[in-house]
């Protein structure tokens, strides 16, 4: 890596309205090594040019300008893009927060941890000592949500200092989101296609109570849970499928077994397709569809006990029995998809 390893890689730094702890930031950036920084102005304010200003004058760093707000995730498209283009010769990039949230000392260490595995790494806060509220509850919720959904064991979903390879990034490019789900997003893409990441400890930083960050703790966590709603959805769909169907068997005499075959049968199609390509986004794998195949047999039979269960010790109707049944069953099932039928992740490790 010669002398200066930190020079194979580029910082990347999207930002809004920044001030002059971005130059201090930028500053420090460079006297531990770094000489590759992208500084993305995200249609900052007028009076902020001055800093902008100052960084163009600095000879390692680049800034692109967006003309109006766009948000985080167009902002490291934006410098994701330009990387590839005007950078082939660096190895990847390290992107950082502009608000001080991120101690420079870290951002070097998540970089040379990129360097000697060649793997993506995240920066993981602690949340310990004084931590504002709002911010140790929505990272602990959205962490909850994400690890039981994707089963990766990810210490900090909304971490902003993350280290990816050269070849990580022309697939990072092709995803959704303009604002902070862009970031989720790209944790579920490393998840989905296996690629092995680090989870690297590094310091909690907040500032003033981190008045200075523009997340929005309603409008930014519904784009970031709307990606976790596509399972439900799909498990919705093919249940309102499933139990009209059963009603319907039901309602013209068909014994129970019958009924819960014509109905689970009715919606099979439905929900492996949805499930396969837009929930767990894994396609043409023969032993995929066996795998689910099998799944909804045993969880069928559940199902049916279950029913017969309730009818023999209660005095609710089939269909009502049905969708105690099926309520139940709705987490393991979730649980069973993502762990057997559409592929085991890898367990990445943390430092």
């Amino acid at each position: 890596m010669g002398l200066n390893p930190l020079g194979h890689l580029a910082v990347i730094i999207p930002t809004l309205n920044p001030d002059q702890a971005l130059l201090q930031l930028v500053d420090q950036l460079i006297a531990l090594g770094f000489s590759h920084l992208i500084v993305v102005n995200d249609g900052s304010k007028p009076e902020t040019m001055g800093v902008f200003e100052a960084l163009e004058r600095r000879s390692d760093v680049e800034v692109l300008h967006h003309a109006v707000n766009c948000g985080k995730g167009r902002a490291l498209k934006t410098a994701f893009n330009h990387f590839l283009c005007h950078h082939p010769s660096l190895l990847g990039v390290v992107t950082a927060d502009a608000d001080g949230q991120h101690a420079p000392a870290d951002i070097a260490r998540i970089a040379i941890e990129l360097l000697e595995g060649n793997e993506a790494c995240l920066g993981v806060r602690q949340f310990s000592g004084r931590v504002p509220l709002r911010s140790r509850l929505g990272n602990s919720f959205t962490r909850g949500i994400f690890n039981f959904l994707y089963g990766a064991g990810v210490q900090d979903t909304q971490t902003g200092l993350r280290a990816l390879p050269r070849s990580a990034l022309p697939q990072m490019l092709t995803l959704a989101g303009e604002r902070y789900e862009y970031e989720t997003g790209m944790l579920i893409e490393l998840i989905i296609h296996k690629r092995p990441f680090r989870q690297i400890p590094i310091q909690t930083i907040y500032i003033d109570g981190n008045r200075s960050s523009h997340f929005n703790p309603l409008l930014d966590s519904m784009r970031i849970y709307f990606i976790f709603l596509r399972f439900f959805a799909s498990s919705l769909l093919a249940a309102g499928v499933d139990l009209a169907a059963f009603a319907i068997a039901i309602a013209l005499g068909g014994p129970l077994v019958l009924a819960l075959m014509v109905g689970r049968a009715t919606a099979i199609g439905i929900n492996f397709m949805v499930n396969s390509r837009f929930v767990f986004k894994k396609t043409g794998e023969p032993w995929v569809l066996f795998r689910y195949l099998l799944t909804v047999v045993v969880l069928m039979a559940l199902s049916y006990l279950l029913i017969r269960e309730l009818q023999v010790h209660t005095s609710v109707s089939p269909v009502l029995a049905k969708v105690i049944a099926e309520s139940g069953l709705f987490l393991i099932s979730f649980a069973v998809q993502r762990a057997f039928v559409f592929g085991k992740w890898k367990r990445n490790h943390a430092v």
